[in-house]
């Protein structure tokens, strides 16, 4: 079994992605984790780490039943504070509460560091205004979190490996993943508008065709 090695000779503030993962591994106890404890372990790049964790049950996907019900709801509210107030605001002490099972968060992160240690090879701080730009970021992570609300079969995966490379890049601080995702949110969001449509146009003109029969 791949094993996870914590490293905390750097500040939060200027750790890889990979490295707070391990950490709150390492640190995990009891049978659930918070959102306040989650944001508490990236510093100033907490609300990037609460989207990318809260994203990533759907993106990796897991065989957990209802995953996007349990997720849905902080990733929406995480994503809407930074859309509104921007990353320098506090969460409500009621949405820090909000806690995930430690099992599924066991799951999720020991799945992800190997592959995230990879990415960081090639990842470095570029395009920093772009991957600091949290507010329209955070717009962008809510409506790929309305999407992933929405119940498409199969359809929650591409919004949420959307969520989970903008967070990244903001974690790394590198515009240039930052940028590439905002290019396949933009695609994901608008196939899956013309997805809806073409449904809803579907079952008009079914539900015309039986009522004129």
């Amino acid at each position: 079994m791949y094993q996870i090695a914590a490293e905390t000779a750097e500040p939060a503030s200027d750790q890889p992605t990979s490295t707070i993962l391990a950490q709150l591994l390492a640190n995990l106890n009891g049978e659930s984790v918070t959102v306040g404890e989650i944001m508490d372990a990236a510093g100033s790049r907490a609300y990037a780490l609460a989207l990318l964790l809260f994203a990533l049950p759907e993106a990796l996907p897991l065989p957990v039943a209802g995953m996007s019900a349990i997720i849905g709801l902080p990733l929406m509210l995480i994503s809407a504070q930074v859309a509104i107030l921007g990353t320098e605001s506090r969460l409500p002490e009621w949405v820090r509460r909000r806690s995930v099972s430690a099992s599924v968060f066991r799951m999720v992160v020991t799945k992800a560091v190997p592959v995230f240690r990879q990415i960081e090879r090639f990842s470095r701080p570029r395009w920093v205004g772009l991957a600091g730009a949290s507010r329209a970021l955070g717009l962008m992570c809510l409506i790929l979190a309305l999407v992933i609300a929405l119940p498409i079969p199969l359809g929650n995966l591409p919004p949420a490996v959307c969520v989970v490379a903008l967070a990244f890049g903001m974690l790394q601080r590198d515009g240039f993943i930052v940028a590439g995702a905002l290019a396949a949110s933009a695609a994901v969001v608008t196939g899956m508008a013309a997805a809806i449509v073409l449904a809803a146009d579907f079952m008009v003109e079914t539900i015309g065709n039986l009522g004129a029969v």
